[in-house]
């Protein structure tokens, strides 16, 4: 079909250009920006797997030092850090190749494999992340599992289950901003674990099949 006999929908390229802007909202992208050697797979990958060490330090860090301004810094990096994910896979997912071949540029990926690691680095980075969330701003929740959040593993037990179960009978929101915190990684975690089983699921090898009929 040529292109002139293409329906004219907009959708894909309202949504492809919000999430253009949104990822520009990223510190990543400000410190490629400033040192422009940076931009490489290597640098991407260090960025990565240092920012899932970071977020597992957040959890103690915000449980330990007694500053509220440390841990106020900590949390709001932590959903700067989210929302950067969130939109970096949401691209990756949706709209960095429809961008490519629509502008008529080649779009390929590092790897399949890679990619799968980087998404998985980054599920448990944001299960970390939260969990530093629910240590700062525990006293708008209420937790029925003793120590959810006096403890490093507690934290990050309520966090994973927030994660992938909703969380509700360990922790109940009593605020606005708690019931925000809890229904927006709810649906993250909805959102990466369908994300990470697409992605699994297109890594399986297809197995050959005796039955002809399946040839």
């Amino acid at each position: 079909m040529e292109n002139s006999e293409r329906p004219k929908t907009f959708i894909l390229d309202f949504w492809a250009c919000i999430f253009k802007v949104l990822g520009k909202i990223s510190f990543f992208n400000l410190v490629r920006f400033v040192f422009p050697s940076a931009k490489t797979g290597l640098f991407s990958e260090a960025w990565a797997l240092g920012h899932v060490a970071l977020s597992i330090l957040s959890v103690p860090a915000v449980l330990y030092i007694n500053n509220y301004y440390v841990g106020l810094s900590i949390v709001a990096y932590a959903l700067l850090r989210v929302f950067e994910v969130v939109v970096y896979q949401t691209n990756v997912l949706l709209f960095d190749e429809y961008r490519a071949k629509k502008a008529g540029k080649e779009y390929a990926l590092h790897g399949y494999r890679r990619m799968v690691v980087l998404l998985m680095q980054n599920y448990f980075e944001i299960i970390f992340w939260f969990a530093a969330q629910y240590v700062f701003f525990n006293g708008l929740f209420s937790f029925s599992v003793a120590g959810s959040h006096e403890s490093v593993f507690g934290a990050i037990y309520t966090s994973f289950v927030v994660m992938t179960s909703f969380g509700y009978y360990n922790v109940t929101p009593l605020g606005v901003l708690a019931y925000s915190l809890v229904i927006g990684q709810a649906v993250i975690g909805l959102f990466m674990t369908l994300l990470s089983l697409a992605r699994f699921i297109g890594l399986i090898p297809t197995p050959k099949s005796r039955d002809i009929t399946e040839q």
